[in-house]
């Protein structure tokens, strides 16, 4: 055997089987080692296992309940809530944002990088934008944002939410304020209701898809949520539309900066219609601040004359009888070296009446009245109505005002409050003060809402008044307003045919803010006032800010309140009760038609000839009838007090049809109230068609057909 001859022979491949084996094995082991461990978490519990696998599949969704409808006093919508979606995603599911980023711009108008950061957090769920509109989504599909079977492109998906819409748009804005995103109040009864309207928010268990969305949710949990309640207001819809309307219509031509109306229940407190201008849409979420302040209860103001009505009750508490008398100075009248005038120049008063002191406006005789009367006595009866104080209207900014404190009533001081000035009030105080005039003396609270939570009408009507003088005086203060309306008074332009009106002008000097000096080219124009011995008692405040040209209230804010008492008096009915000769009511009719651009018709229809002699309006009790286009329509009927009257306070049968061709309905009802004839109208406007024709004679209980269409 040789030498280099091995005695066995070895297999070249024996090393490399063998590592292969070992390597096998080890990787079976491995394998079993995740089996067994797969095993143990799918069998056994682990605590911590649980709760990772629960953040990744399991979560919390919050769910808000429907939002509380708001109604009108009739039922009438003014807030709702409706089903509406939004964009939202999933950043780490979207595939090129970029281009994504750029296309979504287009279509739903946010900033292209503002989109692309929210794309590119490190976040599961991104809003991208709230509440869709139709037009966008139809946009989507446009560009395959969304597919043939509606679902959306990877990364993105829509959220059911519901969104606040104000069916009238600006229709009692300052009322109804506004809400944020999330259908939470940020602004006037939606703020101030908040609680009620919103109902019980809560977060239910929920499991998440891949992409993050909530799909199974616990519904037993999710019945626990309770929609929010309605609310109802006070407030008339229609009624609001035509104050709105009308105080456009005064800012417009007079140029005014700002005005406010408030028309307001004096027996119960309940506002009918409260409207500022500017205004804004809370559809559109836009609108300056300025616009969206509530001047009714935000806003102070020095009421200039409109307050002499308030020194005139403190004098007639203190003993003071109408026609006690007062030197005017003629004219001109000094207090601590500070020269105090009348309004005009012209005006040069010797002893004048207390009565006439409110007629006429005299400020040097409400000036030394309330120097008479003291700081202690005059400041008492301020108090008394509530000046200083908020109203007990808790709307959202409502303030205080600012009342001088015993100190500061120097004798210079007492007699520019005693006109008015150097006192900071707010539009509802001061109506609100008239309120307690008209209704005998009672301070009420204002309200907003149908107080459907107390008992009954009385109970909720001692809770919200307080007796601050006594019934007499509310007299003597009525037939000093009176006057106000009448021959020589200074708010005739306020007076409205078939009423007695009795009110207060004023045209208060505001305060530069520059100079801070009263300005001479700055006023406030308000006028207050109501409609005397009709029942309901409505109180009407109007304020116009900075008229250019004639700025006088006299000129600005009595017709203004004309305008507003002649809706009032449409939508509650308000009975006319004077005798009023019937030329003086024709052309006082055919000028205030002329002014609304309708005079022909007026003329046309009725004239002078159509006329009695004299016209008696009695009180008459009114009904609503619903006719065949659905609206309602007053329809008079006799009331109590006709059946007592005696037959010479009623018109004989057999009365002959004038023509009313024309006329509006409340002319109509001014001109037929006494008879005891049903009207029922049809259509809106004046008076284009009557049935009986003119000369037919009518008999009581007929029935008087009218159409009604726009001049």
């Amino acid at each position: 055997m040789a030498a280099d001859t091995l005695p066995f022979e070895i297999n070249p491949d024996y090393g490399t089987k063998a590592r292969l084996t070992a390597l096998m094995l080890f990787c079976i082991s491995v394998a079993g080692l995740i089996i067994c461990r797969a095993a143990y978490v799918q069998i056994f519990s682990n605590p911590k296992l649980e709760k990772l696998a629960q953040r990744q599949y399991h979560t919390q969704t919050l769910i808000r309940p429907r939002r509380g409808t708001i109604f009108d006093r009739n039922g009438e919508t003014l807030a709702v809530s409706i089903e509406t979606k939004s964009l939202a995603a999933n950043p780490g599911k979207v595939q090129n944002k970029f281009l994504l980023a750029k296309t979504l711009s287009k279509i739903i108008g946010l900033p292209q990088k503002k989109i692309l950061l929210k794309l590119n957090e490190e976040r599961e769920f991104v809003w991208i934008k709230r509440h869709i509109t139709d037009q966008e989504m139809a946009k989507f599909k446009k560009h395959h944002i969304i597919d043939g079977l509606g679902d959306l492109i990877s990364g993105l998906w829509l959220v059911n939410e519901s969104d606040r819409v104000y069916p009238h748009h600006q229709l009692a804005s300052h009322l109804l304020g506004d809400v944020n995103v999330d259908s939470e109040g940020i602004e006037g009864i939606e703020l101030w209701m908040n609680e009620k309207l919103r109902g019980q928010i809560g977060a239910v268990a929920a499991i998440k898809d891949a992409l993050g969305r909530p799909t199974f949710i616990d519904t037993a949990a999710a019945k626990n949520i309770r929609d929010g309640e309605p609310v109802h207001l006070t407030i008339d819809a229609s009624l609001q539309f035509e104050v709105e309307q009308h105080l456009r219509s005064a800012m417009k031509s007079t140029s005014s900066k700002s005005g406010t109306v408030i028309v307001m229940n004096a027996d119960t407190g309940e506002i009918l219609a409260l409207t500022n201008q500017p205004t804004f849409n809370a559809n559109t979420k836009r609108g300056q601040p300025d616009a969206r302040r509530n001047r009714a209860v935000t806003d102070g103001y020095e009421p200039g004359s409109t307050f002499k009505a308030i020194l005139a009750a403190s004098a007639f508490l203190n003993g003071w009888k109408s026609n006690d008398q007062i030197y005017g100075e003629l004219g001109s009248f000094s207090v601590q070296g500070h020269k105090i005038s009348e309004a005009e120049a012209r005006e040069k008063f010797g002893w004048i009446s207390l009565k006439k002191m409110i007629k006429y406006s005299s400020n040097i005789a409400a000036a030394k009245l309330a120097m008479k009367l003291g700081p202690d006595k005059f400041l008492s009866t301020i108090r008394l109505f509530g000046f200083g104080t908020k109203t007990g209207i808790p709307f959202p900014g409502e303030i205080s005002g600012r009342v001088p404190t015993r100190k500061q009533l120097t004798p210079l001081t007492l007699a520019n409050v005693g006109f008015g000035q150097g006192i900071l009030v707010t539009p509802l105080q001061m109506t609100r003060a008239y309120a307690a005039i008209v209704n005998g003396g009672w301070l009420v609270s204002p309200t907003l809402f149908k107080n459907a939570d107390l008992k009954n009408s009385k109970e909720r009507e001692i809770q919200a008044s307080t007796r601050i003088f006594p019934h007499y005086i509310s007299r003597h203060l009525i037939d000093a307003l009176e006057e106000v309306t009448k021959e020589g008074g200074t708010g005739i332009p306020a007076a409205l045919p078939g009423f007695r009106i009795a009110g207060k002008t004023g045209t208060a000097q505001m305060v530069d803010k520059r100079t801070r000096r009263y300005s001479r080219e700055k006023y406030i124009a308000s006028f207050i006032g109501f409609a005397v011995g009709v029942e309901p008692k409505i109180v009407i405040y109007v304020s116009l800010t900075e008229p250019k040209g004639k700025y006088y209230a006299t000129q600005t804010a009595a017709p203004l309140f004309r305008e507003v008492l002649a809706s009032v008096s449409n939508y509650c009915s308000l009975p006319a009760h004077d005798i009023v000769p019937s030329k003086l009511l024709a052309h006082q009719l055919l000028a205030q038609q002329q002014e609304q651009g309708v005079g022909q018709g007026l003329g046309q229809g009725v004239g002078l000839s159509g006329l009695k002699d004299e016209v008696r309006i009695s009180q008459s009790a009114v009904s609503l009838t619903l006719t065949s286009d659905n609206k309602l329509l007053p329809q008079y009927q006799p009331s109590a007090a006709d059946d007592k009257a005696g037959a010479g306070d009623r018109k004989p049968s057999g009365w002959v049809m004038p023509s009313l061709a024309g006329l509006s309905p409340r002319e109509v009802f001014q001109i037929l109230q006494g008879h005891h004839f049903k009207v029922e109208i049809h259509g809106t406007g004046v008076v284009a068609g009557q049935i009986p024709i003119v000369g037919n004679t009518l008999a009581d209980g007929d029935v008087i057909r009218l159409k009604l269409q726009d001049p």
